[in-house]
């Protein structure tokens, strides 16, 4: 157990002080109840404020006031601490809070065409350290400095994992589409000279080959790769519109997606227009709850589309305990500075919630369709990732989608570049 002294004790100071101690280095924290307490306490103790003036040999940590710290503020430029950019000086508890509290999203007006905050209007971004775990680096800092001080200190609980998750946003390319919808389609890769997409659309609905968008048993047999923590699979639910393609949820899809369930979790990937509409959220999970008879707790917003702090009080609000929209939709990296699971902290309301946020650092589409990475050269850029996560002991989440999973035209390579990650991410 880790006595701390608290010179300011708001929940945002409790908030970050019990995330990094706790959640990521595994020590359990009790708040001294006053100055007498902390002094008197003989074991490993930390202080996060003005130093005593009997805080000689102990660990302080010099505070600046949380408070102060607002949406829409400027951030200071990082500088190097010993190597290791830092924001604020020596105060790594500050740091963390100004990246995990995502105040430089919730200040941010600028916006791309699909109304989603432009990755180089970040600060993470702007400064060049996107793809450094900042806050892990920080809290395993700190842990030196204590153990230091402290030696009887175990050593960090820190496991490297991968989590490996898929967004369904098809869930068939040609099967269950309407007939209509599907002669246009016929009639559309002839013109444009593509008979063998019209010809395999034909042999898919005479069920003479599988649609290729169909790797549901391949994902169920993911779940069993020892060296994965987790596979997700996140459902859309909603098709017929621009920017939702999702396949009508007859009796087909209803099968595939049992054929998955217990062996993948499931989580709903809610429709391009719900971070406007949190109604559209609630009622896409009801059916989806439906079709697994589970309940849904799981989600990532389709398109990345999120807002603050509407969008995550509203997961929050309707029961929600993991959101997974936490990361880049044109490059790699962390997008909050770490690859820990991390409670949304409401800045607006000062409070911690139950949501828990999971960051991911590599998605597929991002490689391809923005920074114009082909297959053959996407473990460039993923390697580099993994050994950051990995050199922090921490949750390596990618990024995956059923197209790119198909293997087939543009997106020919993906499925070997998944397995080549889940084989360089073996802890």
């Amino acid at each position: 157990m880790l006595l701390v002294l608290l010179d300011s004790a708001g929940p945002r100071q409790r908030y970050i002080v019990r995330h990094l101690l706790e959640r990521m280095l595994g020590w359990p924290v009790r708040f001294a109840a006053d100055l007498e307490a902390y002094r008197t306490h003989n074991g490993p103790k930390l202080h996060y404020g003005e130093p005593l003036v009997d805080d000689d040999g102990h660990v302080v940590v010099p505070a600046i006031e949380l408070e102060a710290l607002k949406p829409g503020m400027a951030l200071p430029p990082p500088t190097l601490c010993d190597g290791l950019p830092v924001l604020h000086g020596d105060d790594p508890f500050a740091d963390s809070f100004t990246l995990l509290s995502l105040m430089d999203e919730l200040g941010n007006v600028e916006r791309d065409a699909h109304g989603r905050i432009p990755s180089s209007a970040l600060h993470v971004v702007r400064h060049q350290v996107s793809e450094l775990a900042l806050v892990d680096r920080w809290a395993l800092r700190l842990a030196d400095r204590l153990r230091a001080r402290y030696p009887d200190l175990p050593a960090p609980v820190r496991n490297f994992r991968h989590v490996l998750t898929v967004d369904v946003d098809n869930g068939f390319r040609y099967l269950g589409r309407p007939l209509l919808r599907q002669a246009g389609a016929f009639i559309r890769d002839l013109l444009r000279l593509r008979p063998s997409d019209a010809w395999e659309r034909v042999e898919v609905l005479l069920g003479r080959k599988r649609d290729p968008f169909d790797r549901y048993n391949e994902l169920a047999a993911l779940a069993t790769t020892a060296s994965l923590h987790r596979v997700i699979a996140f459902l859309l639910m909603r098709g017929g519109a621009a920017n939702d393609h999702a396949v009508p949820h007859e009796t087909r899809f209803h099968q595939r997606v049992h054929a998955i369930r217990g062996a993948v979790e499931i989580g709903l990937h809610p429709s391009y227009h719900s971070s406007e509409l949190p109604s559209i959220t609630t009622a896409e999970r009801d059916d989806l709850q439906a079709i697994t008879g589970e309940m849904i707790q799981l989600s990532r917003q389709h398109f990345l589309r999120w807002r603050l702090p509407d969008t995550l009080r509203g997961l929050a609000a309707a029961g929600f305990t993991e959101d997974h929209s936490l990361g880049f939709s044109d490059r790699v990296g962390f997008r909050a500075g770490t690859c820990t699971p991390f409670p949304y902290y409401d800045l607006e309301r000062d409070e911690e919630t139950g949501l828990m946020l999971w960051p991911f650092v590599c998605m597929d589409s991002a490689l391809h369709d923005r920074m114009g990475v082909g297959a053959d050269g996407a473990l460039a850029h993923i390697r580099p990732l993994i050994d950051e996560v990995r050199g922090v002991g921490g949750t390596f989440v990618s990024t995956w989608h059923d197209r790119f999973l198909s293997d087939r035209g543009p997106w020919k390579g993906w499925w070997q570049v998944m397995q080549r990650t889940i084989e360089a991410a073996r802890p």
